[in-house]
């Protein structure tokens, strides 16, 4: 029995060492490409726009961008909303991107969502996404639900697939 199963090795060797070899080759290859393609839909190269400013991004003009506290009926207490507007001037093609995100610039760095359903008056002039069929310039009014204690300043992080690694970081202070 031993010698059948060392002759069983011998004559497999080769192929037991191209199995070990190629395993892990093929585990890291997956992993590698799966990993890129997470990379490829994230911003990484902030432009940052600094009060006042506006700069040139995926075609449109970004900017200037503002922040001031609100009082919206519906805010819940020990917190605050910071409505953010965005002026946008869409080129050609026109211009689209996903929900814009505030964050913290010093502290804890947290992050937030713009929130719709704090009691504002719907209003069909305003803009609260950036609309890709839109051509004419507009300005995005964002409201977002922070706790009572993020006072700023904070950054707005505006992303578009077609500006893809960059994002715009806008600097806003209530």
């Amino acid at each position: 029995m031993d010698e059948s199963v060392s002759g069983w090795w011998r004559a497999n060797a080769l192929a037991v060492g191209a199995i070990a070899l190629l395993v892990p080759a093929l585990i890291v290859t997956i992993s590698w490409n799966e990993r890129s393609g997470v990379d490829a839909n994230r911003g990484d190269h902030p432009i940052t726009l600094d009060a006042g400013a506006s700069t040139s991004y995926a075609g449109a003009t970004v900017g200037p961008a503002a922040a001031e506290f609100t009082d919206l009926p519906l805010a819940p207490q020990d917190s605050r909303v910071v409505t953010v507007t965005i002026r946008i001037e869409p080129g050609s093609p026109a211009f689209g991107c996903t929900a814009p995100l505030l964050r913290e610039t010093t502290g804890a760095q947290r992050q937030w969502n713009a929130t719709d359903d704090l009691g504002r008056e719907w209003d069909p002039e305003v803009h609260t996404f950036c609309d890709p069929d839109d051509t004419t310039p507009y300005e995005l009014e964002l409201d977002y639900l922070v706790p009572a204690d993020a006072s700023g300043p904070f950054a707005v992080e505006l992303v578009s697939a077609t500006g893809l690694p960059e994002f715009v970081r806008a600097v806003v202070e209530p």
